[in-house]
């Protein structure tokens, strides 16, 4: 059984991960190249794009116009599983030119020759987590306050669990279904 996170190679993770992320946010492409598996076999999921192979994800590195200067780290998970092999799952909010935008970034990481290489990437932004509720409350004429959307996001949570539970039962015939609401 391999090694899991062992405190060395995650130290060398880390490292190569944080290189990274500084290369990234300062539109280093040369280095953002090299942090890529050279193989026609590495991949890079974007938001918008899908590349496949090093040639592919390098020249969308050129052609890239950073529309973001930096990012809030929410939540960070390595893991590495002997000492060649690792995941890094990130989740992140960039300000981007037109405001704030959660995101995840999954990387696969593998020791090539000595060195941490990216083989598979995937990005994407998330919605922000109380939207639609916000969204969904504002068509009804309330709108909450802020530090209140995550405690009514658990109170729909929990009526949703419920009425679908409810939901699985049938009406007896003489009982008349309520009307449907309609703001």
């Amino acid at each position: 059984m391999p090694f899991h996170n062992d405190c060395q190679t995650l130290s060398e993770v880390t490292a190569a991960f944080e290189a990274y992320e500084q290369a990234l946010l300062s539109n280093d492409v040369a280095s953002l190249q090299n942090f890529f598996w050279n193989s026609p076999h590495a991949v890079r999921f974007g938001v918008t794009e899908q590349l496949y192979g090093h040639e592919e994800i390098a020249s969308f590195r050129q052609a890239r116009i950073p529309n973001f200067n930096q990012r809030q780290e929410l939540k960070r998970s390595i893991s590495t599983f002997g000492d060649s092999f690792a995941s890094v799952m990130y989740e992140y909010i960039s300000n981007y030119d037109d405001g704030p935008r959660p995101g995840r970034q999954s990387q696969t990481w593998v020791k090539i020759e000595g060195d941490w290489k990216i083989v598979s990437a995937h990005v994407s932004l998330a919605s922000e987590p109380h939207a639609k509720i916000r969204d969904n409350l504002a068509s009804l004429g309330l709108i909450p306050e802020g530090e209140n959307l995550p405690s009514i996001q658990k109170h729909f949570e929990t009526t949703a669990f419920l009425a679908g539970g409810l939901m699985a039962y049938p009406l007896p015939n003489h009982i008349e279904p309520a009307p449907v609401f309609q703001p």
